[in-house]
């Protein structure tokens, strides 16, 4: 099978497969609580078209930060709003175009990041997970010759996540070595460590740094969705510029809709609205690779995707893909998440987990039989 240009290629095949667990898009059934939302749709648009813009943005980022513990950007001013994460990072891949800076890249990672930051001629090299052990830190960073550093946390594919003492500490080397830090947070919402507030040490640090949020991978809103670009004061005006010569604003509508699944969220817990069903499918895709030939990569990622190795040396993840595909199943290659090194993607899929449990446990079966108890050459 041949490789196809990118991620999202597969994806849209996966869309249009009978079970589809290709793209990281929220798609788990409606909770009640959700159901009950989706029936008030005519009168939250009335709603929205009746209330200022400022107000509606006003109480999304209070709803979206508290929620998230990220309680001193509740009130921050310096938050732009965008339809989409990729839209908040092709403004981060403007500025640094238009400044000639160059980026470290998280490898493996999403590879849009990678695909949009070269679109716009921004130099980049690949840094790595391990790279980021708690005592390698100084080490990586003095060897750094990049300008930027940009990190996905939680990191789609693989769920690796900082601690807090690390953390802390890269903010402390971006500030030493003088690095914008850039970081993608759009996975936040299924980390199961403590929260805490990043952006009081991000704004207590001084340093230069750049944040996407997103609502896209956990409320399932049919796409319906923001992205929230957070920033430090002294990129605030440029990039504002950016965002204005391509949006106006988020419609109100979805501003609003949003609004109501963050409440439904803070009444009911992430735990039942968001991480209850990503559980129950982890659960369901461990027992049915067991004893296989795919192996879970990272036993202790609680995000909404599962990074599986294939542990056959003769079987390509692309070739695995394709059959699986053939019998009505998407699923991710690895091969486009090492974007520097597609070759060191070669035994690994990708499983999205935010699906309905019903359909989920059915994509499971297929790929049991698929695997036979190894994988199929």
């Amino acid at each position: 099978m041949k490789r196809l240009p990118n991620l999202t290629r597969y994806e849209s095949i996966g869309i249009n497969r009978t079970f589809n667990v290709a793209d990281g898009h929220a798609h788990q059934p409606q909770t009640a609580g959700q159901r009950q939302i989706v029936g008030r749709l005519p009168e939250l648009f009335y709603e929205a078209e009746a209330l200022r813009q400022s107000d509606l943005e006003g109480e999304f980022r209070r709803l979206f930060f508290n929620l998230s513990g990220q309680l001193s950007a509740a009130d921050l001013p310096r938050t732009l709003f965008c339809y989409s994460a990729s839209l908040s990072t092709d403004l981060i891949a403007t500025y640094l175009a238009a400044h000639r800076l160059s980026a470290a890249l998280l490898h493996p990672c999403f590879d849009n990041l990678a695909t949009i930051l070269r679109r716009r001629n921004v130099p980049l090299t690949p840094l790595y997970e391990q790279e980021l052990a708690l005592d390698r830190l100084e080490e990586t960073w003095a060897s750094l010759t990049a300008d930027a550093v940009f990190l996905t946390v939680p990191n789609n594919p693989t769920g690796f996540e900082l601690s807090v003492e690390a953390w802390e500490r890269i903010v402390g080397l971006c500030g030493k070595y003088d690095k914008l830090l850039i970081v993608d947070c759009t996975f936040r919402f299924f980390s199961r460590n403590r929260y805490w507030d990043q952006y009081e040490l991000l704004e207590r640090s001084g340093i230069r740094y750049l944040v996407v949020e997103d609502t896209g991978k956990t409320w399932p809103t049919q796409d319906l969705k923001c992205s929230i670009l957070a920033m430090s004061a002294d990129l605030h005006e440029e990039i504002l510029e950016l965002h204005n010569d391509i949006l106006l604003n988020v419609s109100p509508l979805i501003l609003k809709l949003l609004i109501e699944y963050m409440k439904d969220t803070q009444r009911n817990g992430l735990a039942s609205v968001i991480w209850e069903t990503i559980d129950r499918n982890r659960r369901q895709l461990r027992e049915a690779i067991h004893s296989s030939c795919l192996i879970v990569e990272n036993p202790t990622s609680a995000i909404s995707v599962e990074w599986l190795r294939i542990t056959d040396p003769e079987q390509r993840s692309v070739d695995l893909v394709d059959r699986l595909n053939r019998l009505g199943l998407g699923v991710l290659p690895g091969d486009h998440f090492y974007w520097a090194d597609m070759g060191e993607g070669e035994r690994f899929i990708r499983i999205a987990l935010a699906r309905n449990p019903v359909m989920f446990a059915e994509a499971c079966g297929i790929l049991r039989i698929a695997l036979g108890g190894s994988c199929p050459a």
